[in-house]
């Protein structure tokens, strides 16, 4: 089995897919890299097939592992959050609208796939940052720890669960309409921030 990283081949002892990807694992953070991408004769492996039973027992002619730094592969994560930020705030202002002319099915829809994005949006700060070393409580973005304005933001989350439980929608309306534009830039705020301090070349 020929077991490549970032194309250049190397010498590793593995009779399965997954011996071969802990292998080279081990040889990429020994380098300051992660393996970030698995290709198995060719076809690229999800994260649900890699965890799979199938992964320890497969064999292959070509096991193709891609590596990032830590660093790249973080803001490059962050980039992707603030514009999924900007896809959250869309949605939030559409199930107003659409709150607004009781339509009230679609709006939850529309509501839902919002609130995902920012429970992503948190997963990748909070990740990102363990993964780079940084302490959320020591950075401050506009007077407040990172780690705060999480806090806030749950709150707030917590806030339209509430008002969609107890049926206020022209207080939701209001609160998405008026009041979370405020809270996307500030976020976009963060995950610029974040940025800066992971890789400032990356700027």
């Amino acid at each position: 089995m020929q077991v490549l990283l970032d194309d250049i081949e190397c010498d590793v002892k593995a009779r399965t897919v997954g011996e071969a990807i802990d292998a080279v694992a081990v040889l990429a953070r020994n380098r300051g890299r992660l393996v970030v991408d698995v290709f198995v004769d060719g076809a690229q492996w999800n994260e649900q097939r890699l965890s799979s039973p199938e992964c320890q027992t497969a064999v292959a002619d070509v096991v193709r592992l891609i590596s990032a730094e830590p660093a790249e592969l973080v803001c490059e994560t962050l980039a992707d959050a603030a514009e999924a930020l900007a896809d959250a705030d869309e949605l939030q202002q559409e199930a107003a609208r659409l709150l607004q002319s009781d339509q009230h099915t679609v709006s939850m829809d529309k509501l839902n796939e919002a609130i995902s994005i920012w429970l992503s949006v948190q997963q990748a700060i909070v990740k990102g940052s363990q993964l780079v070393g940084l302490n959320l409580d020591e950075i401050v973005v506009h007077d407040s720890p990172i780690s705060a304005s999480i806090l806030r933001l749950n709150e707030q989350l917590k806030v339209v669960r509430s008002s969609l439980a107890g049926g206020d929608q022209i207080g939701l309306a209001d609160t998405l309409l008026y009041e979370f534009p405020e809270v996307v830039q500030e976020w976009r705020d963060i995950l610029d921030d974040l940025q800066r301090r992971i890789d400032p070349e990356n700027q």
